[in-house]
């Protein structure tokens, strides 16, 4: 028992901690111009595109040959996209909405915060990956990898809140928002290191990070939907690019 509740420390350390105080920008947004919240909306997007780019070859690879695992990854990616696009339409949310300038302020701000949601679940389930990882790693005694993992996950999972609040830096919030924001977004990293460590396989790796990566291209979409416009390419790109390079030098920490 307390091996286990150490593997769920680890967890904490990694992945919930760091998305929160990944999160702490959100204050500091709020009182910049608008002009530059969309920079940061693009970085978001840049972001979550490495991170999909990150999930799906970790599902690829994880499926290995034609067989259940493939068929998993499947499963997963088509269920990580078609959830959330089906609970969006029955709550009539979507970006769509966002862009719309004649729409109830009232529903701009619920597709922004689905949005927001979004983006912590794909995180949370990327994050889970990432959990199993360091639980399997600490169930066969490698402590040294054990370690590397944390702290190189850590570090890269600080970037994340930052991802997370960008679609709703603009908007009134209260504090359980964020935390539930945070709490979607880190703490799937415990539950995955919590059952890396008890019984950790390939099939279960496959799975996860395909609707990690499902979820996350459906906020793709929607993000691209709203940073792009013709008048501010060039930032939308420039925020992607510097989004993406963030992800990459955070990353190295992850294999060095």
């Amino acid at each position: 028992m307390a091996s286990l509740l150490f593997a769920a420390a680890l967890g904490a350390v990694a992945g919930l901690v760091p998305v929160y105080l990944g999160l702490v920008p959100l204050w500091f947004m709020r009182r910049i111009p608008e002009s530059w919240r969309s920079l940061v909306v693009s970085i978001s997007l840049g972001i979550l595109l490495f991170l999909f780019v990150e999930v799906t070859g970790e599902g690829v690879q994880l499926a290995g040959s034609p067989g259940l695992n493939s068929l998993l990854f499947v499963v997963g990616l088509a269920t990580g996209v078609f959830a959330p696009l089906f609970a969006a339409r029955r709550g009539r949310v979507d970006a769509v909405t966002i862009l719309d300038r004649a729409g109830v302020a009232g529903e701009r701000e619920k597709a922004r915060f689905f949005t927001a949601y979004m983006i912590a679940v794909g995180i949370g389930m990327h994050n889970l990956g990432e959990g199993l990882a360091i639980g399997a790693a600490y169930s066969a005694g490698e402590l040294a990898l054990t370690s590397v993992l944390v702290v190189g996950f850590a570090l890269h999972n600080g970037t994340e809140g930052f991802g997370i609040v960008a679609p709703v830096a603009s908007l009134p919030l209260r504090m359980k928002e964020p935390l539930a924001m945070g709490f979607l977004a880190g703490f799937p990293t415990i539950l995955g290191s919590m059952i890396g460590f008890v019984a950790y396989s390939q099939a279960i790796g496959s799975l996860f990070f395909s609707v990690a990566g499902g979820a996350l291209l459906y906020v793709i979409v929607q993000l691209v939907r709203l940073a792009y416009m013709a008048s501010r390419a060039e930032r939308t790109f420039l925020g992607v690019v510097l989004g993406m390079i963030l992800m990459y030098l955070t990353g190295i920490l992850v294999s060095m």
